[in-house]
């Protein structure tokens, strides 16, 4: 695991400015030092610049604004992307870097559901999580994901209506050691 990247964004600043790229999708520096309230200019680009570095976000145009050049950023790919483009081509550490962005995604979803107002009072039909481990050889593994994929295809397709609400479903695989059973 790039432990870097997981000590760059257990930063509150940087919480904050993840955040706002999630909700906006991309952001000036200076809609990002809106958001993250009274910080100096100086540090904002410290904690942008480390974010950059550890690719978990990127700029993606620059404006010309009074003679002066404003960077907007967004958060890096979505991590299915990144991996697709080229599967054996990513090394260990881009995939760990990749991880680290979709659990973060993860965890701003999560706040995200946690703070509407029903979902406490609802929480088997609203939120769930859960973690289950057995025994598969690759192509049993093969066959549940793709069942998986045929109950989940046709949902994909549905489209906004009365009762409706946008829901999303993560799913990762991992091969557990047999010293952690």
């Amino acid at each position: 695991m790039n432990i870097e990247a997981i000590k760059c964004i257990m930063n509150p600043v940087r919480i904050k400015i993840i955040q706002e790229l999630n909700l906006q999708k991309t952001a000036t520096t200076k809609e990002i030092a809106q958001a993250c309230g009274d910080i100096p200019p100086a540090t904002l680009y410290r904690h942008l610049n480390a974010l950059m570095k550890n690719h978990i976000i990127e700029v993606v145009s620059e404006n010309k604004v009074r003679g002066i050049l404003e960077k907007v950023y967004k958060l890096n790919e979505n991590p299915a992307q990144i991996i697709s483009q080229n599967p054996k081509a990513i090394t260990q550490e881009e995939l760990s870097a990749v991880f680290i962005q979709f659990m973060f995604g993860l965890l701003n979803d999560f706040d995200s559901s946690v703070s509407q107002p029903d979902t406490l009072q609802n929480l088997g039909s609203n939120l769930g999580f859960s973690s289950a481990t057995f025994f598969l050889t690759d192509e049993e593994l093969a066959d549940m994901s793709q069942k998986m994929n045929q109950n989940i295809i046709p949902l994909l397709k549905n489209t906004p209506a009365p009762g409706r609400k946008l829901r999303k479903l993560s799913t990762i695989f991992t091969t557990v050691s047999q010293t952690e059973k």
